[in-house]
């Protein structure tokens, strides 16, 4: 047990500092990845949003025929899938967070362990530093990604569910008017 302590205590520190950068890095690539798909959905739904309308006179639902008439509900649905798919990834990332702590606690037992252990003064300051030091780094770690989390994908994921329900709204209003003009 002892061993296993001492491994925990001698690593601990370096464990939580790669896997924070690793997991800092992959939560800005799936930002940016997000971000990408904002902008991408935000154009074709502003495309499309010029795109249709009621004609005043019958009350049909009027589609341009021009450059941008590609941008259809199955266009932005197909974006939609593929924007989930990386808000799963980011739904993952996000989960990961609260293990800084649990790593930091891990390392403050180890290091509480080892000291009770210790018979002479150096080790004693030794597992208190560990103790006090992996509870730091991982507190760190767990609030700037937290923020980080805060500010950057979840803001993203945020606007584009508005985007997508406005437009859902839209889409679907059209199609009910439609549907009235229709039975007259």
């Amino acid at each position: 047990m002892t061993e296993v302590l001492q491994v925990v205590k001698d690593n601990i520190n370096l464990i939580i500092l790669i896997f924070g950068i690793v997991l800092t890095a992959f939560i800005f690539y799936n930002g940016s990845k997000l971000s990408s798909h904002k902008n991408r959905i935000d154009e074709a739904v502003s495309r499309r949003n010029k795109k249709w309308g009621v004609n005043p006179t019958d009350g049909a639902v009027v589609d341009e025929d021009d450059e941008d008439a590609s941008v259809t509900p199955d266009t932005i649905r197909q974006y939609e899938r593929e924007f989930n798919k990386d808000c799963a990834l980011h739904s993952v990332l996000s989960q990961l967070i609260p293990i800084f702590p649990l790593m930091g606690i891990l390392g403050t037992v180890a290091g509480l362990m080892l000291e009770v252990n210790a018979g002479d003064i150096e080790g004693m300051m030794a597992s208190i530093n560990t103790a006090m030091s992996s509870t730091f780094f991982g507190l760190v770690f767990a609030i700037f990604l937290k923020i980080v989390d805060a500010v950057f994908p979840s803001r993203v994921i945020e606007d584009v569910d508005v985007m997508l329900e406005d437009y859902s709204k839209k889409l679907d209003l059209a199609d009910m008017i439609q549907k009235i003009k229709s039975n007259d």
